[in-house]
């Protein structure tokens, strides 16, 4: 099947369906902690249990979505289009359900952990099957490269509508139906709803440019080409030192969006002494990192994908560094962050597109395509960063000397010094370790990815 040019609609939509899934998986990552504490009212004993349990499954299983995607049978819309279409209205349902607080004892507990665990291996099949479909339905580095930015921008905006409606709204619900659990329950079905319409506006967009099950049964030998076995998912990924290189440098990235976010009201409230130019901040960075995801595309289609990845982390380096020798000066420190978060936008659209170029790069060398597993090996950075994000905050606050409920006034100039290393320092040298790994071990220029892209077609043109 030859590839189609993209469409317009394409061109312009396709990220409606991240937007939908950031505002889903925001109330999570904002407010699930939250939730169990205030609002289920369970122990903080209780809360962590089920934290550590439910995220670490997450963590275990999130390599794998890629490869049982490329090992199953395909359904018949479609390799990957088809989890677009069946797999959102289950994360509905079971997503609603982590929101919930049904019975007594340790029987909402099991619910909760059980919702949240099911949810989250349907919505990565979904997640992964998604960005798959960028390097399945491009012909180019210039269209994966626009995918990504298109795909990356809308993320954004889906981070600035969710920081506009926030706890507030959520809260409001509770107030409005008289219940905070149901508060809970409605915004996050709500927010899981958008997400289902997103997807499968992707699910529209992209007809016609997959292979559907028709289409490979009445061809056998694209039929064989398309299933891989656990050899060829092991080949791919060990004979392909650019993928390799690429994971590590993007645990780096990850680690830094983390840990910044996760620190961010601890700067401001300690160190800038200035809680309310937070929030200003979370607007600014959103529209900043909005603008970046949008403009890389045009910088790529100049330099090329790698060159403007490198650009994003060596910029995203400096700025954060920077932060540190402007905090006493509240503006300053606006801009420079302002800046640091465009290019973590800039790098947000560009990660995805250099997956899609390394799975390239894996069918030519291996002769068989696992574009989902080795886009879906991108789910496993994100979960270490979690990971690794949980032991350096507390660690760092731990090592200056920081007590829950302290008074601003009396944090002491050790403290100051230790969390501006935490927000800017060790992030900011985190990205740039990562930017170093990009610049010797990720060498897959645009001429050589359309190489090899054409070497494929050819092969794929004689098996045919």
């Amino acid at each position: 099947m030859e590839k189609k040019p993209l469409s317009s609609g394409l061109k312009k939509f396709f990220g409606i369906g991240d937007l939908g899934f950031t505002l889903m998986s925001n109330v999570e990552v904002f407010y699930f902690a939250y939730f169990l504490t205030n609002i289920a009212k369970f122990d903080l004993g209780t809360t962590a249990i089920i934290m550590t349990l439910t995220s670490t499954v997450d963590m275990v299983l999130s390599p794998f979505y890629g490869g049982f995607i490329d090992a199953l049978k395909p359904m018949k819309w479609g390799k990957y289009r088809s989890y677009l279409l069946v797999i959102p209205p289950l994360v509905v349902v079971l997503y609603t359900m982590m929101f919930t607080v049904i019975g007594t004892g340790i029987v909402p507990m099991i619910i909760i952990c059980v919702a949240f665990i099911t949810s989250h291996v349907a919505w990565n099949f979904s997640y992964v099957a998604n960005i798959a479909l960028i390097p399945t339905i491009s012909t180019s580095p210039e269209d994966r490269t626009q995918l990504s930015a298109t795909r990356g921008a809308y993320a954004n905006v889906g981070k600035i509508i969710f920081s506009a409606m926030g706890l507030a709204t959520i809260l409001w619900v509770g107030e409005l139906v008289k219940n905070p659990v149901l508060g809970f329950t409605i915004s996050a079905f709500a927010m899981a709803c958008v997400y289902w319409l997103g997807y499968f506006i992707h699910f529209k967009l992209t007809s016609g440019y997959e292979i559907t099950y028709e289409d490979a049964a009445a061809n056998t030998n694209t039929a064989k080409k398309e299933k891989i076995s656990i050899g060829d998912m092991a080949r791919s990924l060990v004979q392909n030192p650019h993928l390799l290189v690429l994971l590590l440098a993007d645990v780096a990235r990850w680690t830094v969006n983390f840990v910044c976010a996760g620190s961010a009201v601890y700067f401001f409230t300690y160190v800038a002494n200035d809680v309310a130019m937070f929030s200003v901040y979370l607007l600014v960075a959103n529209i900043m990192a909005v603008i970046g995801s949008y403009s890389s595309k045009y910088v790529a289609a100049k330099l090329s994908t790698r060159t403007a990845a490198l650009i994003g982390c060596y910029g995203l380096g400096v700025f954060l560094i920077g932060c540190q020798f402007v905090v006493g000066n509240i503006t300053m420190v606006l801009v420079v962050l302002s800046c640091a978060q465009f290019f973590l936008g800039f790098l947000y659209a560009l990660m995805v597109a250099l997956y899609g170029d390394a799975s390239i790069y894996s069918e030519w060398k291996t002769g068989k395509a696992a574009s989902s597993w080795v886009m879906g090996l991108s789910n496993l950075p994100l979960k270490l960063a979690i990971f690794i994000k949980g032991l350096i905050i507390p660690a760092m606050l731990a090592s200056v000397g920081f007590v829950a409920k302290m008074d601003p006034a009396t944090a002491t100039p050790e403290l100051k010094a230790g969390i501006t290393t935490l927000f800017c320092t060790i992030p900011g040298a985190t990205v740039l370790a990562g930017a170093v790994l990009l610049t010797f071990g990720y060498r897959l220029t645009t001429e050589k990815v359309k190489q090899y892209q054409a070497e494929i077609n050819a092969r794929n043109k004689i098996a045919e």
